[in-house]
């Protein structure tokens, strides 16, 4: 299969480009940067293009049997438009193209669904915390999700939890709309989407996933994830 991945050069889309390579795949790793992306493998093309660029979409989905994307942005309070500009340039460039198969990653976050297995300081913080850091963020995610879930395309979209890199072995589970846990690990977000290209019980619909054998706090995920990549160096 030939697959083209969409934030490769990311944290988790290294992640996920290695797992395509392992499974077998013809792999298609887009970045901005593609002098920064040090993978290398006989079955990996690296292009550049910007992923909101209908044209530079179009030419790397071309020919492809399945499109994932795994891209994302620190939060901020600015208007955020990565995700929603990025499933629009995806989901016309495959109209064009004929591609049918469309992975991308949202966030449990963007439902408002609440854990009841939380305590009392973990919803609050959650909440709060989450609404005031990821409202930009959150806000795009939604109308990704409504631009994707808009085209016949056979379109699954992933809702994992919190991200964290979480050390191996790592076990997850999927479960549609909504999931308990904390986190979800990048490897398990990573293979969850590599096991979407073999099955099609998720077409046209959102799946929750979760790591399920091991987490860190909440408030470690917040600030790993979310604030503290965007402190500035000194």
């Amino acid at each position: 299969m030939r697959v083209v991945a969409f934030g490769a050069a990311g944290p988790t889309g290294r992640l996920l480009t290695q797992l395509l390579l392992d499974a077998g795949h013809e792999t298609v790793a887009v970045t901005r940067h593609p002098e920064q992306f040090d993978l290398r493998h006989d079955r990996l093309r690296v292009e550049a293009a910007d992923a909101t660029d209908l044209g530079a979409v179009t030419k790397a989905v071309d020919g492809a049997d399945a499109v994932v994307s795994v891209l994302g942005t620190p939060f901020s309070r600015d208007p955020i438009t990565l995700y929603s500009a990025s499933a629009t340039a995806l989901t016309r460039a495959m109209a064009d193209t004929g591609v049918r198969r469309l992975v991308v990653t949202s966030s449990s976050a963007v439902t408002g669904w609440v854990d009841p297995r939380w305590n009392w300081v973990e919803r609050n913080l959650t909440h709060r915390l989450l609404g005031i850091l990821g409202r930009t963020l959150y806000e795009d995610m939604r109308r990704m999700e409504a631009v994707v879930g808009a085209t016949d395309l056979d379109w699954t979209i992933m809702r994992p939890l919190g991200l964290a890199n979480l050390d191996p072995p790592t076990s997850y589970a999927l479960a549609e709309e909504h999931i308990p846990g904390r986190q979800t690990a990048r490897r398990d977000l990573a293979a969850a989407i590599v096991d979407q290209l073999h099955r099609d019980d998720h077409h046209r619909k959102a799946v929750a996933i979760a790591t399920t054998n091991k987490s860190m706090s909440i408030a470690q995920t917040i600030w790993r994830e979310g604030i503290k990549p965007k402190l500035p160096k000194i």
